[in-house]
Parts: structure tokens; sequence; C-alpha cells
């Protein structure tokens, strides 16, 4: 059986790791442009289109942007309460990562924590070997 984690909410990974923002990311969330610079496209160099043509006057963000974390620099987007402002429409890389998983583990680790143990369930109640009574029945 895999271990189930639950979040505790130690604001670790938005400390810790740096998330890349994609440009549906940006779509998708428009408070990502307040808190990150986009990825410069190098001289000489376009973005380009489904069919491979360069697209002028791109979005600065099609190419992309990183909302880089740290111990004096925490996301811009985590709350007071260590949790995030945007949790519905936060970045992919965000929904990617679970809780107890290697990055949470890793975060932890650089944050000084301990690592999240593993939720323990409760043990079942053993049957009783009676059913439900049902119309003078016992199913």
């Amino acid at each position: 059986m895999r271990q189930r984690y639950e979040c505790d909410c130690c604001g670790a990974c938005c400390r810790v790791l740096i998330v890349e923002i994609g440009w549906i990311d940006v779509l998708r969330e428009p408070k990502l442009r307040t808190v990150t610079e986009p990825f410069k496209v190098p001289e000489g160099e376009a973005i380009l289109d489904q069919n491979g043509e360069p697209i002028e006057d791109p979005d600065p963000y099609m190419a992309g942007a990183n909302l880089a974390c740290g111990s004096h620099s925490p996301c811009k987007l985590l709350g007071a309460d260590n949790r995030c402002t945007i949790y519905p429409t936060r970045p992919n890389d965000c929904v990617s990562m679970q809780a107890g998983d290697d990055q949470c583990q890793i975060a932890r680790d650089c944050a000084g924590l301990a690592p999240l143990e593993p939720v323990r369930e409760a043990p079942r109640q053993p049957a009783t070997g009676q059913g439900r009574k049902r119309k003078g029945k016992v199913e």
C-alpha cells in the first residue's frame, strides 16, 4: 500500500525551491506577472508559433519565467499563514509537487525541518458478523 501524506503547511516549498513559470501559468494566473521577470530571448532568436514562424511582438512571458524563492525571499504569493494565495491557479510546477514527495522532503531538509511523516491510518474495526436488518431479514 502506498503511503499517504498530508501537507502540514510548513511553507518550505515556497521558501526554498525555484519554480519555473510557463506562459500557460501566466495566462491562467495574471498575478504571476507582478512577481516575476520573464526570461530574455537571446539576441537574434525569436519565439516561434506552432508552424515554426516567428511571432511578431510576442508577449515577453511566452519565453517563461522563474519564481525564485529562498530563505530571505519566500514566494511573494505565500500568505502569512504559509498558504498559497493563488492556490487554485498556482503554476504547474507547484501543482506537480505533492506532500511527502522527494521535492517536499528536500525543501524541508533545506529549511532545517524534519521529514514529513506519512499519515497513520486508523486501524479498521473488526467485523462483528452481524449484518443490517431489513424487513425482518439479516443481510
